[in-house]
């Protein structure tokens, strides 16, 4: 493994410590004993624009931070399953709403809002192989809500003013919806890293309040990166040489 693997995972693996399961923690420990030729696992780190259909707003940066299996790798057709542990969803530019007091309303009301959800996904798709190292993904994905805020900023007498408000009872607690996109893979090999391209588009109503359907959608980059697969890498080229002798 190179030193810039290394690197990367450590730092990737302390960023999702906070959120991941002590049992998911040890799961990276082991990622040996999961990547077997036939499974296989590592870390997916996945920057995002979000965005919240019919409502005047601009998409949001994110970033999705989880774990991915991959499941019969081998064959042309493969299940990718990811756990998303710490996802990211909403909107920017939002206009400012009556808050139900008067002196922040007049504060704020020049202002814009951003509405930050934060979320645990499990997208499942099936993956199609088109060649050995370029794939397409397709399938669904839920979501569930862990929580939402809207944040308001404004500018008085060039000061900078913020103010945030929870709107986690606002917000729809379960999500669903369809996923799709390409990935590729460096190297044609269990151990390589892989970048993809991700559309997701909600089919729930997260705002029942509001009038309208408002769904979430996600564009991501996907960068995924093996944990543990260099064993199982061995043992592939080893049954690989001994069925061309």
């Amino acid at each position: 493994m190179s030193l810039m693997k290394k690197i990367t995972i450590v730092i990737v693996t302390m960023m999702l410590y906070r959120p991941l399961h002590g049992q998911v923690v040890i799961a990276l420990l082991f990622g040996d004993k999961l990547n077997t030729g036939k499974l296989e696992f590592g870390l997916v780190v996945a920057p995002a624009s979000t965005g919240i259909t019919h409502i005047d707003s601009r998409h949001r940066g994110g970033l999705n931070l989880g774990l991915y299996f991959n499941i019969r790798p081998d064959k042309k057709i493969s299940i990718h399953a990811e756990a998303v542990a710490k996802g990211a969803f909403g909107a920017r530019g939002i206009f400012p709403y009556a808050t139900g007091n008067d002196t922040l309303d007049n504060l704020f009301v020049s202002g814009k809002v951003e509405r930050v959800i934060k979320a645990f996904s499990l997208p499942i798709m099936a993956r199609y192989a088109v060649s050995r190292k370029f794939f397409i993904d397709l399938g669904i994905q839920p979501d569930m809500m862990l929580g939402a805020k809207d944040i308001f900023s404004s500018t008085v007498n060039g000061q900078d003013l913020d103010y945030t408000v929870k709107i986690n009872d606002q917000v729809t607690l379960l999500d669903f919806g369809l996923t799709g996109g390409v990935f590729y893979k460096f190297k044609d090999d269990i151990k390589s890293m892989g970048l993809g391209v991700r559309y997701y588009q909600g089919l729930t109503d997260i705002l029942k309040s509001t009038a309208g359907t408002q769904a979430n959608t996600l564009w991501q980059f996907t960068v995924t990166i093996p944990i543990g697969a260099g064993k199982a890498s061995a043992q592939n080229a080893a049954k690989k040489a001994a069925a061309n002798p």
